[in-house]
């Protein structure tokens, strides 16, 4: 059986699996369809990043468009411990307007991509943490460190 992986595109230069890879989208649900037909692909497995709700549910309806079987692999998200104090949030900028009343220190990993929503926070001091160098998006007051580490992170690395 052959696997072919396909990478959102995400970071400049993805650590590739074994075998056949592609990066970069489909165009939708129906690009990802036309590509399923047009590869004559047996069956999709979407094991994205569990807030990955876009990509899920183009897999869903292009797999369903073009009769290929679907199985979706989640890793379990994060469960609030013991002294954990938690505050949900519906998007990054609902998070971002919360933020203010959280605390002075805030550790903030939602990837360069997702630093807009905070740009326009003066306070709390922030750390960032990304993949990659974000750039212009470190703000002046922020201290940004690229890690370069990609999950799945495992003991004293996550």
């Amino acid at each position: 059986m052959e696997a072919v992986s396909s990478l959102a595109g995400r970071v400049a230069d993805p650590l590739l699996p074994p075998g056949r890879s592609r990066v970069g989208g489909f165009g939708g649900a129906d690009g990802l369809a036309a590509w399923l037909e047009e590869e004559r692909v047996d069956a999709v497995v979407d094991a994205t990043h569990p807030f990955a709700a876009r990509i899920t549910a183009s897999a869903a309806s292009a797999s369903a468009r073009a009769g290929v079987p679907l199985l979706v692999v989640r890793r379990p998200g994060w469960e609030p411990g013991a002294g954990d104090r938690w505050t949900g949030a519906a998007s990054l900028e609902e998070a971002a307007g919360a933020v203010p009343g959280l605390g002075e220190r805030v550790f903030l990993t939602t990837g360069r991509q997702g630093l807009a929503a905070f740009a326009g926070l003066d306070r709390p001091w922030f750390l960032v943490r990304t993949v990659e160098p974000p750039g212009r998006r470190c703000r002046r007051g922020w201290w940004c460190c690229a890690s370069g580490a990609r999950s799945p992170w495992r003991g004293s690395g996550s």
